[in-house]
């Protein structure tokens, strides 16, 4: 039994070392348990508990396309980067219109309004799908038409061109050189088209432009002011915004200024400033100060620590606001308008928020991953998440109502029709149809 054993060992050190030699076997090594650089958790959060809420029906479309629902029933898409109009109450398909269509469509009165890829606009009937104008291809760096009234406007780099909505004939190009972007249809008011450029030069600056809408001529142009914050009675108020050349005074107040601008000449016919007392401009809730919401007459304007009302009808300077509330701790922009008793706000950290013009109070709608969409119709407030969740809450409660699983990240915006609302997954190219519980309507 010695020898045998002897004999093992003596045959067994050369494999080991051809296998040494050949690479197909290891030393043995250390094993440890090694230590992080940085460990740290932070809580996850309660997950949202709502039922799962079933689909009426889901739809195949483009992915990143968006699509919009008209007063008759029709829901207006795109698959094959065709236009495809289906049933909101069935999602079966009504039509399919053109080819190589640009993904994203305007409806009015019953007509919708799109460009294509080779620079077309064209008219449809949203009910038929039946061609109504179609204008020559050429027009270059255009995704989408604006519809307002009667008339259809594209913005297509430096110029800004209308069309008939009701023939598709062209009424006026205007055109402005300097514009290094293409400008942004700020408002239609008064028989007036507004547009806001930025313009580009030894320095860049926004412009405000007024266009006459029967000719397109421009009737004036004033630098440095944002698109019309208001159009009333022949007056345009306008925010101006800072330039380069503009010296600030320490010992100023803080304030927000509004040019009064007559509407056909552009000159300047007065102003108004709007300031409140210093702060700590440096908190963590600071961010913000100067946003501002009109609604009527009532002018909310957001300062470091408040949020204040005035009167916007009766203007005095230095004048006090009417109603004053204590701001939320986090930086607030004001967003949309005011509904069901609220102002609402994008807070920064996570979503919409809102506050209670009654009492102050502050309102959210709790969500358990980062917020990527929110929409809010009657008493339901919609929210998509980038975990693929969307949540619908109900405004008045703030309790979740229903939960549904899109598999998205990134939606379009919520529509909605009577009682349906449509869900724009656009990561995975897919509508999803949802009944709106009674609650939420």
């Amino acid at each position: 039994m010695k020898k045998r054993t002897k004999l093992i060992r003596i045959t067994a050190a050369p494999a080991l070392a051809a296998a040494l030699l050949c690479g197909t076997a290891s030393l043995p090594t250390a094993i440890h348990a090694d230590t992080p650089a940085v460990s740290i958790g932070f809580p996850g959060g309660q997950a949202i508990k709502a039922p799962v809420q079933k689909p009426l029906w889901t739809a195949a479309v483009d992915p990143g396309s968006k699509a919009a629902v008209t007063d008759d029933g029709i829901v207006l898409a795109f698959s094959g980067k065709k236009l495809i109009a289906l049933n909101l109450a069935t999602g079966k398909k009504v039509f399919t219109y053109g080819s190589s269509l640009k993904p994203s469509v305007q409806c009015l009165k019953g007509t919708a309004y799109g460009v294509g890829d080779d620079g077309h606009v064209y008219a449809v009937n949203a009910k038929s799908g039946k061609e109504l104008w179609k204008t020559a291809a050429g027009l270059s760096d255009a995704d989408e038409p604006i519809v307002i009234g009667d008339t259809v406007y594209v913005a297509n780099k430096q110029a800004l061109i209308a069309w008939d909505a009701a023939t598709g004939k062209q009424r006026w190009k205007s055109v402005e050189d300097q514009a290094w972007t293409a400008g942004k249809l700020s408002l239609e008011a008064e028989g007036i088209v507004f547009m806001s450029y930025d313009i580009s030069g030894a320095y860049s600056y926004s412009q405000l432009e007024a266009i006459d809408k029967k000719t397109g001529k421009t009737l004036w142009k004033a630098r440095y002011q944002a698109a019309p914050f208001a159009v009333r009675d022949g007056l345009v108020y306008s925010r101006r915004e800072q330039s380069l050349f503009d010296e600030e005074d320490a010992n100023e107040s803080p304030h927000v200024t509004l040019a009064v601008l007559n509407a056909k000449t552009g000159e300047k016919v007065g102003e108004r400033i709007y300031s409140w007392n210093h702060s700590d401009r440096n908190s963590s809730a600071a961010g913000g100060a100067g946003s501002m919401l009109l609604s009527g007459n009532d002018l909310y304007l957001v300062t470091e620590d408040a949020i204040q009302k005035y009167d916007f009808g009766h203007y005095e300077r230095d004048g006090k606001p009417v109603k004053k509330w204590n701001k939320p701790s986090y930086p607030v922009d004001l967003m949309g308008s005011v509904h069901a008793g609220r102002v609402y706000f994008w807070n920064y950290n996570t979503s919409i928020s809102g506050m209670k013009l009654a009492d102050g109070q502050e309102v959210q709608w709790g969500v358990d991953n980062p917020v990527v969409r929110t929409d809010i119709y009657g008493n339901g407030v919609y929210i998509g998440q980038s975990d693929g969740v969307f949540h619908g809450y109900n405004l008045q409660t703030t309790a979740p109502a229903f939960t549904v699983n899109t598999g998205s990240r990134n939606y379009g915006p919520t529509l909605r029709s009577s009682n349906t609302l449509i869900i724009q997954a656009q990561d995975n190219g897919k509508l999803i149809a949802i009944p709106v519980p009674k609650a939420l309507q």
